[in-house]
């Protein structure tokens, strides 16, 4: 996998320089941003959206927990929140819990435990423990 070390050496800059370049930071001289661009492209980079969360403490990810998401009604829904997401920067990340309490419970958690930036939930019909759950743990 090419590292922002693989592209640096590239473009004769330094690591920093291509960071400010890929995230946008800081002003970069318009020749030497092009050469951190050509060396990103002939290298195949792509950031590690991962390691980029370690420093940002965010995800730019948001849980969608929904049962029936076969259901015409919710897939229209489902394509709606996509799109406003990735429009935002977001990507999302579907669960079905499938209409039971202990799933969705299982299910919120997961999402939860793969920090992501918000979450969307309809809840079954006994939401009391999803509640408590995401008031104490602050889930947004």
């Amino acid at each position: 996998m090419t590292t922002m070390v693989d592209v640096a050496r590239r473009a004769g800059v330094s690591v920093a320089t291509v960071s400010h370049v890929v995230n946008d930071t800081r002003p970069v001289r318009p020749d030497t941003r092009a050469a951190v661009l050509a060396a990103i492209e002939d290298l195949g980079y792509t950031h590690n959206t991962l390691a980029r969360s370690l420093v940002t403490a965010r995800t730019r990810s948001i849980g969608l927990a929904v049962s029936a998401i076969s259901n015409p009604y919710f897939t229209e829904i489902l394509q709606g929140v996509e799109a406003g997401a990735l429009e935002a920067g977001y990507s999302l990340l579907i669960a079905d819990p499938h209409d039971d309490p202990g799933h969705e419970r299982k299910v919120v958690q997961l999402l939860h435990e793969r920090r992501v930036d918000g979450m969307i939930v309809a809840p079954s019909a006994e939401p009391a423990e999803l509640i408590d759950y995401v008031t104490r743990r602050r889930v947004t």
